[in-house]
């Protein structure tokens, strides 16, 4: 298949993938499976080369080629499908979660500071609230899009925690973060992090990108984008932030820990 064959096969399942964001969403979502290299190799040839792919191996010279050439290209052309389906997928929450709950309109600063009680019985401010909400439907929505486009090479809301001994960030099943959020195992997250979107080579250890999702309450266009969270309440212009600990946790440049946000798009 040739590269601009396989260009329109991608954008087709973006725009197919996220056709199923529109309109209800549920509440719920969960860390995606990961498909083997063999497997995506099987059912799409197109993105492999090398001892695991089932297409026809040239000439070893043609092969190395081959490779460093597919290697980029995928690697530009996923980039692009990703934040394609990221952006969109914040677009439509902000847009779903305010027609759900507040007219379509964006609140007001006095409605973002109302205390409303959370589904765990918690007190919280409605902006906070309204930040579960929407991030709840643009996860569930980055879920299908991104299984279109790169099956297996994702994790939703994973929880990565540090080795005691190397410090070494891996990842833990849902059933061990359910059993560690117990009270008397809390001590076993200190330091663990769970950004929304990890990208990766389909070993999770193998991180590649991180998005997490940033939403505002009120109308903010005009006092600019959401930054990233501190790491303490009082933080100075110089203190390290959420993604100073996404850079240092899977050792990544700061161009590969990224912020999505509706109307701005992906951003550092």
């Amino acid at each position: 298949m040739g590269l601009g064959r396989r260009t329109d096969w991608l954008w087709v399942f973006v725009a197919v993938g996220l056709g199923g964001c529109a309109g209800q969403r549920p509440r719920t979502y969960a860390q995606q499976g990961m498909d083997s290299v063999s497997n995506t190799c099987r059912t799409q040839p197109a993105l492999c080369v090398g001892p695991e792919s089932v297409v026809p191996v040239p000439r070893a010279a043609q092969v190395a080629t081959l490779m460093a050439g597919a290697k980029l290209a995928l690697d530009a052309e996923a980039k692009r499908a990703v934040e394609s389906v990221l952006k969109q997928c914040a677009d439509k929450a902000r847009t779903e979660v305010l027609l759900r709950y507040n007219d379509g309109k964006d609140p007001t600063v006095a409605q973002c500071n109302e205390l409303v009680r959370n589904a765990r019985g918690e007190t919280v401010s409605r902006a906070i609230w309204l930040g579960e909400q929407l991030h709840a439907v643009a996860l569930a929505c980055a879920g299908e899009g991104l299984e279109a486009v790169i099956p297996g090479r994702f994790s939703i809301e994973p929880t990565y925690r540090p080795a005691q001994r190397t410090g070494t960030f891996t990842p833990l099943s849902h059933e061990e973060v359910e059993l560690l959020k117990q009270p008397r195992f809390l001590y076993e997250l200190k330091g663990a992090v769970s950004p929304d979107i990890v990208i990766h080579t389909g070993d999770p250890i193998r991180v590649s990108a991180v998005y997490d999702f940033k939403f505002f309450c009120s109308n903010a266009a005009t006092k600019g984008a959401p930054g990233w969270r501190p790491l303490s309440k009082n933080p100075s212009p110089t203190e390290p932030t959420q993604k100073n600990t996404y850079m240092d946790a899977f050792n990544l440049a700061p161009g590969q820990v990224l912020r999505v946000i509706p109307r701005w798009g992906v951003l550092e």
